[in-house]
């Protein structure tokens, strides 16, 4: 079992989600913190350490960037409704700002 820590802005854009798209991602959180990996369709490296959920229903994708921290926790950083094919890079540096601040807040 992994631990989940989810950065304050992070829980909110997933609580703000569309609600087929918000218990998606609910439940492949929950599936992560008890697997500790998740592979294609349901996960996917982004590089640098990031990893995104995805999570399709019709027309509709959310993702949800994570980051593996110290031995079994998992950092939720970023969540939001994809628009583009490409992880949008403000998405990617969101999540970067974000790691960092949840390391500072750690010490």
């Amino acid at each position: 079992m992994f631990t989940i820590r989810t950065h304050d802005d992070a829980k909110e854009e997933i609580l703000n989600l569309p609600p087929v798209l918000r218990g998606k991602t609910i439940d492949l959180i929950e599936k992560l913190q008890t697997a500790g990996q998740l592979r294609m369709p349901f996960s996917r490296s982004l590089g640098g350490g990031l990893f995104e959920l995805r999570v399709i229903e019709r027309n509709n994708i959310a993702r949800t960037i994570y980051v593996y921290q110290h031995s079994k926790t998992i950092y939720l950083l970023h969540a939001f409704v994809k628009k583009t094919q490409k992880t949008p890079d403000n998405a990617l540096k969101t999540a970067r700002i974000r790691l960092k601040e949840m390391i500072e807040n750690d010490d």
